[in-house]
């Protein structure tokens, strides 16, 4: 009674709100404080049960009435013993994979990173990380997983910059193949356009078979593609996070499939990532579909009937489907598989210290996700030989700004519909508008 006193007392003066929860659970120290306590309640109860199985057995003697049969006794007894293990022992079991995938792969640094660029959007003179929840941006980097190439090749890249006040989040898609994307000062002297002349996507091998260039707490590719976009966006990036893109499958496996509206046919070819011969090839017809692991990359990753593109909206609107439809039954059923798929695919500099803050307050509102991908014809320059497109990086940093300081609203000037209207000095002003769905968006999640 004392430790079942003393607890509920605990709860009465600390009495986390739903909202504290989260940041709670999110720091190993809790975790093994948890643990803790629930051992200790383990143990009480069934010191409970054994006192009074024994205060029963004492009884019969007492009374002088015949002693129960023992075998179905004991068996009473195991029952009894098992139902009061149960809930503990899986409570501990989840506990322990929540501190083994905090500690084994978030980082344990701070999260005031030194020496990064500051923001377009942030005062200078300002701490790069308020105290207050400001938007953190991450760039996630999905590698090309194929046999002999896993992580070698950046198939995907998009910059994620999240709101934890709002709950709201931006998506900023950035095609594989621009060529001519403004390096950081420093690695840019390496080149004599001062910036990266190949394919976005080859930058990640080319800087980790140049190390040098590129020095950083992280891995040489993961340096310069975040000093990339960084130039590329006119924003800060401050983490990132490499997922291999087998583990994309495994996650969506782990959460029972992905539910997507498709508006338009399109061809996939199965992949089974070196496990297994390829799979099947057909159409994927429009309407809702559900879509497993192999299938939802398959969908993602096909550009031989459409283009990168679309490939990047696709790619988009799956990661915003996923998002809305992980409520916490589906996250709490599969924990233990993301647990290991988290360990064995992703890498991250993401701190522990930042993830209360990012998650627990994002936590408080339903996730708003808009997204905005730089493609031709708006966000290029001109093309280089080969077809490639050169980025247009002052419309793109425009948009970027006007996209992160008002919800729901993008720099006309970065797309495709005209400017009007003149300001003080008799120069063009922009016109903003609300940006629509358009009839060629490939898919609508289903959230």
């Amino acid at each position: 009674m004392l430790l079942t006193t003393l607890c509920l007392l605990g709860l009465g003066v600390a009495r986390p709100s739903r909202d504290d929860l989260p940041r709670l659970l999110l720091r190993p120290s809790w975790l093994m404080a948890l643990l803790v306590l629930d051992g200790l309640l383990l143990a009480f109860r069934l010191s409970c049960v054994v006192d009074a199985y024994r205060l029963g057995a004492r009884g019969s003697a007492a009374t002088a009435r015949p002693p129960p049969r023992p075998v179905p006794v004991r068996a009473g007894l195991a029952l009894v013993l098992a139902v009061t293990i149960a809930p503990h022992a899986v409570l501990g079991y989840y506990d322990l994979q929540a501190y083994d995938l905090l500690t084994s792969v978030f980082s344990h640094r701070s999260s005031l990173k030194p020496g990064l660029a500051a923001s377009p959007l942030t005062p200078q003179g300002k701490p790069a990380l308020p105290s207050a929840p400001g938007p953190v941006t991450i760039l996630l980097i999905g590698g090309d997983a194929g046999p002999g190439r896993v992580g070698l090749r950046a198939d995907t890249m998009i910059v994620v910059s999240v709101q934890p006040a709002t709950g709201r989040v931006v998506l900023f898609g950035l095609p594989r193949n621009l060529v001519r994307v403004p390096l950081p000062h420093g690695p840019d002297r390496a080149f004599g356009c001062r910036c990266f002349p190949r394919p976005l996507n080859e930058l990640y091998a080319y800087a980790q078979d140049h190390p040098a260039l590129f020095p950083g707490d992280s891995s040489p590719g993961v340096n310069a593609l975040r000093g990339a976009a960084q130039r590329l966006l006119g924003i800060r990036i401050d983490y990132h996070a490499l997922v291999d893109l087998k583990g994309f499958v495994d996650v969506v496996n782990a959460l029972a499939g992905v539910t997507i509206r498709i508006t338009e046919p399109i061809h996939v070819e199965i992949d089974q990532l070196g496990s297994g011969p390829g799979g099947p090839a057909y159409d994927l017809q429009p309407g809702q579909r559900h879509l497993d692991g192999l299938t939802a990359l398959a969908y993602v990753r096909s550009r031989k009937t459409t283009s990168d593109y679309d490939r990047m909206r696709r790619q988009r609107c799956l990661l915003g489907a996923l998002a809305g439809q992980a409520d916490a039954g589906r996250v709490l059923r599969a924990f233990p598989s993301l647990v290991r798929v988290a360990k064995r695919d992703v890498s991250t500099d993401i701190p522990l210290d930042k993830l209360p803050t990012l998650i627990g307050t994002t936590s408080r509102h339903h996730p708003r996700t808009e997204s905005v991908g730089f493609t031709p014809p708006d966000y290029i320059r001109g093309w280089a030989a080969g077809g490639y497109p050169i980025p247009n990086v002052a419309r793109i940093q425009r948009t970027v700004r006007a996209t992160l300081r008002e919800p729901g609203v993008v720099d006309a000037s970065g797309g495709s519909r005209p400017a009007t209207g003149t300001t003080k000095g008799g120069s063009p002003a922009p016109v903003r508008h609300q940006p629509r769905r358009q009839p060629s968006d490939p898919c609508l999640p289903l959230g």
